[in-house]
């Protein structure tokens, strides 16, 4: 056992300042999880914040680990007057089942012409006057709402220090382009962002400093002084590096400044994969910020690039803590305390939150690994494996204005061109064929990093349009030269839809005859459209950890029906890895959405041959 030397807070502070520590801080970023390890339903919880907070106690005095998130359940959040966008949860016991995970049903809260509102208005104006719009309820109750839940907040933190467990996060605040792109839905932020980018810059530069100047009060109101930073959807996993530069970092930059002057530290949550986008922190204030790794960007990395810079936080993977052994998590904790943890500047913590259904045994491997476990002199063991380099690029030949005007993502030329060819009484396989062309040179220049992922979504839209204009026009005998069949959909108790319907896209660039489930669907209903289509291809979305059990379930009754043999199951998204594919009983997993749909044509090439 190590011997402490340091409270909690100040091996935190320690650890953020690059400083000697006794040992490196460990706790989970938990929150849902809490409430299932004691049997207690999520509905449970919800409905009762009193319940979750004293669960969330529990689990805290069981487990040992230094720090608490939050001091209590979703009633409230992290709360404070528009600190985020005012998405619209789905709650367990409500619009989900009683022990379901709670989710974001996103959808459009503002439109295209309200930027320009925005300028004049300002974050807080604008929602002054727009929020009854969007929501059930009146400004006024809205108002009344924060009152209660920031003395709920307040009351709740005294309750957390007078039972021992120290919380660590003063406020949650949505970077400002996280804001937009959940307040416009990703597709269509994307296509903003493309077709009206000085609107939307005006838009950011006007509102940045009132969610500033929100999280700032709401520090200050509970004396938390951490600014949980949400930052996702302007990685290099979805823009280019001229779109950060120009839409994410300059802002980034104003929120790091402004809290560290007020006292603030900023925790920056990297969800998605940043590491092209790592370099630029180093021009962020060295000691004062936390570099929070979700397990998508490579954490041993981004020790090479920010030693001696920032703390790094993290990634205990949500599938490895679900699905794993308490000696694998074991060695990966030590691997992370090893390597990341040499040098300094290290927070053992999990990729993200804590996933509702870890493993007791797993959640105890992780923290008593962090508590006893120093790590090993001079460089790790376990060398951090390398990314595989890109492919060159496939040549295709380009044959119209249509195919380019689809590659260099000129969605009014597409539409233009489209509508024009359907007039002159152009086939339309001969039109869908010249998108597919255009199409596959986009997918190409994703798999060797010349577009990123905003690229496939901007495509992936309006080829979508095309074929809703084109595919009413097809031969009956279109059906016949399919590729085949693909049932894809985003299982039971998951409402994520934006990766799905991407790979849906590309499934119908293809060649494939897609049978699109959607979101939150039953095993049984999953099987019987496999065995209605005899589709040769099964293709399966995952964002949040309770679906692996959902994958599997499927699996599981494609071979009671004697329907698994011949058939390809892949798996998609987030927190899918080897293990999941696995564990569910896939062939394949991949997070390259282009990668997956060429393994799927491989197979049923491969099927017609043999």
């Amino acid at each position: 056992m190590i011997r402490e030397t340091m409270t909690v807070q100040e091996r935190m502070q320690a650890a953020i300042a690059l400083e000697p520590v006794d040992r490196h801080p460990v706790f989970p970023i938990l929150v849902t999880a809490a409430p299932r390890l004691y049997g207690i339903t999520q509905a449970e919880a919800w409905a009762d914040h009193n319940v979750a907070r004293d669960c969330l106690i529990r689990c805290f005095n069981e487990y040992g680990y230094d720090y608490g998130s939050k001091p209590n359940y979703y009633y409230p959040m992290l709360p404070g007057k528009l600190c985020a966008a005012p998405v619209r949860n789905l709650i367990p016991g409500k619009q989900l089942g009683e022990d379901d995970l709670y989710q974001i049903d996103e959808r459009i809260l503002f439109e295209r012409e309200d930027y320009d509102k925005l300028v004049a208005l300002g974050w807080n104006g604008f929602w002054e006057q727009h929020y009854e719009k969007i929501s059930r309820k009146t400004l006024d109750e809205f108002a009344l709402m924060q009152r209660m839940s920031n003395q709920l907040y307040v009351d709740d933190m005294k309750i957390c220090a007078e039972q021992g467990m120290p919380v660590f996060l003063g406020v949650a605040v949505d970077s400002v382009l996280m804001a937009f792109s959940l307040c416009r839905t990703l597709t269509e932020f994307t296509r903003d962002l493309y077709e009206i980018p000085g609107r939307v810059e005006a838009a950011m530069q006007a509102t940045c400093d009132d969610l500033i100047c929100n999280a700032i009060q709401v520090c200050k109101n509970n004396g938390n002084m951490l600014a949980f930073v949400v930052l996702e959807r302007g990685s290099g996993f979805y823009y280019r590096l001229d779109i950060f530069e120009r839409f994410e970092w300059p802002f980034l930059q104003r929120f790091v400044d402004a809290f560290v002057s007020e006292g603030i530290t900023p925790w920056l949550h990297f969800d998605t994969d940043w590491s092209l986008n790592l370099p630029y922190l180093k021009k962020l204030p060295k000691g004062k910020c936390i570099c929070d790794l979700d397990g998508m960007t490579n954490i041993f990395k981004a020790k090479e690039i920010l030693k001696g810079h920032m703390c790094i936080s993290g990634d205990v993977p949500a599938s490895l803590l679900s699905l794993g052994k308490p000696e694998e998590v074991e060695a990966y904790c030590k691997r992370l305390i090893d390597e990341v943890g040499d040098g300094r500047g290290f927070m053992l913590t999990t990729g993200c939150e804590c996933p509702i259904d870890v493993k007791p045994e797993n959640l105890k491997a992780m923290v008593d690994t962090g508590k006893t476990y120093l790590g090993s002199k001079g460089p790790g063991k376990v060398r951090p494996q390398e990314d595989a380099a890109p492919r060159p690029a496939t040549k295709i030949d380009l044959d119209g204005e249509l195919a380019r005007a689809i590659v260099n993502l000129r969605f009014s030329d597409v539409m233009e061109r489209v509508e024009q060819a359907i007039m002159e009484g152009v086939e339309p396989l001969t039109i869908l064929n010249d998108c597919r062309a255009g199409m596959d040179q986009v997918g190409e220049r994703y798999n060797t990093g010349e577009y990123f992922l905003s690229e496939l979504i901007m495509s992936a839209d309006m080829f979508k349009k095309v074929l809703e204009k084109v595919e009413p026009l097809l031969l009956e005998g279109q059906q016949e030269r399919s590729l085949g069949s693909v049932v894809i959909a985003t299982p039971k108790g998951d409402i994520h839809d934006i990766g799905k319907d991407i790979v849906v896209t590309l499934f119908k660039v293809g060649g494939f005859t897609v049978y699109d489930l959607g979101v939150d669907v039953a095993a049984e209903v999953v099987v019987e459209k496999v065995a209605e289509t005899d589709a040769k291809i099964l293709a399966m979305s995952a964002l949040i950890t309770p679906t692996f059990e959902s994958m599997k379930q499927v699996v599981d009754k494609l071979k009671e029906q004697n329907l698994r043999q011949g058939r390809f199951v892949i798996l998609g998204g987030g927190p899918t890895t080897a293990a999941v594919r696995d564990y569910v009983g896939a062939d394949a997993w991949t997070l390259n959405p282009q990668e997956g749909v060429n393994w799927c044509k491989s197979f049923v090439q491969e099927e017609k041959i043999g």
